[in-house]
Parts: C-alpha cells; sequence; structure tokens
C-alpha cells in the first residue's frame, strides 16, 4: 500500500463561510481526513508541522508523497511544505494555502497546492 506523510496539526472540522457556500466543509478535519485518504488506499503516518520532525519521519519512513494541512499553525507548516519538498524525494502537497498567497508560491514553487484533500491524486 502506497505511504503518505500527513504533516498536520489536529484540526477540528473546518466550514466556508462565504455567501452561497455557507455551511459547506472546507476541512473535513485531521480524523475524517485520515479516514477519507485511508479509504482512497494510502497508508498514513500523521505527523506535527513541527521542524526538523517531518524530515526526519520521512527519511525514516520512507513515504511516496507527503500532504502538509497548512488550515492550523499556518507559519510552521507552510514552512514543512516548502522545506520538505527541497529536502525529500517525493511529491509533495498541502491544502489550505489560499489562492492567492504568493509569498507561499514563490518560496515553495514545486508544492502542488490543493483546494481540498479530494484533489489528492489517488495512490497508483
Amino acid at each position: 500500500m502506497p505511504k503518505l506523510l500527513f504533516i498536520t496539526a489536529p484540526t477540528p472540522e473546518i466550514l466556508f463561510q462565504s455567501g452561497k457556500l455557507e455551511g459547506k466543509v472546507r476541512f473535513p478535519g485531521t480524523d475524517a481526513a485520515v479516514e477519507e485518504l485511508t479509504a482512497k488506499g494510502w497508508e498514513i503516518e500523521t505527523i506535527q508541522p513541527d521542524w526538523p520532525g517531518p524530515l526526519r519521519k520521512a527519511e525514516e519512513w520512507e513515504p511516496d508523497a507527503v500532504l502538509v494541512s497548512t488550515f492550523k499553525r499556518v507559519p510552521i507548516a507552510r514552512d514543512a511544505a516548502s522545506m520538505i519538498d527541497r529536502m525529500y524525494e517525493a511529491p509533495v502537497y498541502t491544502v489550505g494555502v489560499t489562492q492567492k498567497d504568493e509569498a507561499f508560491r514563490t518560496m515553495a514553487p514545486d508544492v502542488n497546492v490543493l483546494k481540498n484533500i479530494g484533489e489528492l491524486p489517488d495512490p497508483s
């Protein structure tokens, strides 16, 4: 089973609060996200974004991909996404970066920015 390192601070369900989409789930919460990703076929290992923990875990566990949630602990999570992308040889995805966050996109141009975890490619 393909491995996914999920870098996240424990997060509850987050609802989108704007106009017509009010109440729509924006992030299902860490536990629900793990369930959804496991159902897609990923073996999940979860770790907090405190550096250098994610890099050490990646080197030890050797995941096929890395997903970083930036809904909580934003500066640390974004730093973890950009650093792990530069220091580990697996695709890195992030969820929770806003579309207008040019600073992050400049800092981490190779990180795949997803709108939601459902956009994460199925494991192959």
